[in-house]
């Protein structure tokens, strides 16, 4: 199945040209220098030399501009890469303090399970489970979702919609290279490419028995997973019935509209070999439910990125407790709004948004004593104000849940409404002040 170790070749070929913006910007640079920096008069008189002189004076602005544009690419490039190390670090740094306090709470328990608790969590044979089973893979750093994981993945979001599922970690590569080195070598693109063929595999066995159903339950880089199964199956000639099988994404980066895999779909960084491969199917047939913490930064990604303050806001999102899913309070994951879909939508995915209630960025000053968190409470609302700005409201005229929605270089918001809503939260500020 070469498909596992290589792109769409449309997308291949776009990433390549991509690259070879710089080198080819710096060659016609290079090719233009000498006709295009001066210019010998074609005769002595005035309005010759006034010609040469014009077409030698634009020839020296062209030259700068190229200089500028080239200098740009590689600027950008390179905060692309960063931003996609900046997150992969940060989710290997979360999965390891989550992976802490799950050991402390199995030594607490250890007494209560059978046989200590004694060994490692690993998945049973797949051709020793039931006939209703649900797939739960970890994130980045997490190959083996510990019990603590598994039992708040199936009571949050597994239980309410799929209910009488028997849980079953899966274990997937999920590595995320040079962020994971305690877990390997592998760099995104492999370790999902071989998350799929694990994934595939079981779903295979799994539904090779009349009868049998499944659920996948995806996190973040094993939601990408499931997103390229999605895809696989959907080109299937006989595909599994739509009955036997269904789909729970949480901080999924293929978000159709917020994910940051679909936000800058097309790109690719060769160096951690991240390819931006756009959003979930949204037409997929499959019952199929998308939950998505606002800010969070793989899920809910600005949709305009000039906004500086909410992008940095998004990426503090990913850090800070935001992009965690399993151990979020249940009355929180109960009460996400339902995300409007598209008039005369007829997919099967339902997308849901989970209210945040601190602003990410806030929590850089929440830590300092005494005063961190009634200052964080001061300069909350009208921050969010202008955070929010870097995103479109749902509903007509403005954003569905399920159309794929690249980012926008450009917005233009309503003066009078930012005025209102900057003055409300002035106003909320001044009674936190007091």
């Amino acid at each position: 199945m070469s498909y596992l170790l290589t792109a769409p070749e449309m997308v291949s070929a776009a990433a390549t040209d991509l690259d070879g913006i710089a080198a080819a910007l710096y060659a016609a640079n290079a090719a233009a220098a000498g006709p295009t920096t001066g210019l010998l008069a074609a005769a002595e008189d005035e309005v010759s030399r006034a010609v040469a002189t014009l077409f030698g004076a634009f020839g020296q602005e062209y030259q700068a501009v190229v200089t500028h544009a080239a200098a740009f690419h590689t600027e950008f490039t390179r905060a692309l890469a960063a931003a996609a190390s900046a997150y992969a670090q940060a989710e290997a740094t979360a999965s390891n303090a989550l992976s802490a306090f799950g050991t402390q709470v199995q030594t607490l328990l250890t007494p209560l399970l059978p046989n200590g608790g004694a060994g490692a969590i690993n998945p049973p044979s797949i051709t020793s489970l039931g006939t209703q089973v649900a797939f739960i893979m970890g994130g980045t750093g997490i190959p083996d979702p510990d019990a603590m994981y598994v039992t708040g993945a199936q009571t949050l979001f597994i239980q309410p919609r799929f209910p009488g599922y028997l849980s079953n970690a899966l274990h997937t590569p999920e590595q995320f290279w040079p962020t994971t080195p305690n877990l390997g070598n592998l760099t995104f693109g492999r370790s999902v490419a071989e998350g799929v063929a694990i994934l595939s595999n079981a779903l295979t066995t799994q539904l090779s028995t009349a009868g049998n159903s499944a659920v996948v339950y995806g996190y973040s880089q094993s939601a990408a997973i499931a997103t390229i199964e999605i895809r696989h199956l959907m080109a299937q000639v006989t595909p599994p019935s739509p009955s036997d099988l269904g789909f729970v994404l949480t901080g999924n980066p293929n978000n159709p509209n917020g994910g940051v895999l679909q936000r800058f779909t097309g790109l690719y960084v060769p160096v951690l070999d991240v390819l931006f491969n756009g959003a979930t199917p949204p037409d997929s047939p499959y019952p199929t439910v998308i939950y998505t913490n606002q800010y969070d930064g793989t899920g809910n990604f600005p949709q305009y990125p000039l906004n500086l303050l909410a992008d940095l806001n998004a990426v503090i999102g990913i850090v800070d407790g935001t992009h965690y899913y399993v151990g979020l309070p249940p009355d929180q994951v109960a009460n996400a709004v339902h995300l409007p879909t598209s008039p005369g939508y007829s997919g099967n995915t339902e997308y849901f948004l989970g209210l945040t209630q601190k602003l990410p960025l806030t929590s850089l000053i929440r830590p300092i004593p005494y005063v961190g968190t009634p200052l964080a409470e001061l300069v909350q609302p009208d921050l969010r104000v202008l955070v929010d700005l870097g995103y479109s409201d749902y509903g007509p005229g403005l954003s569905y849940a399920d159309i794929p929605t690249p980012a926008s270089f450009l917005s233009v918001p309503n003066p009078f409404a930012v005025s209102y809503y900057l003055a409300k939260g002035a106003v909320q500020e001044s009674r936190a002040a007091w």
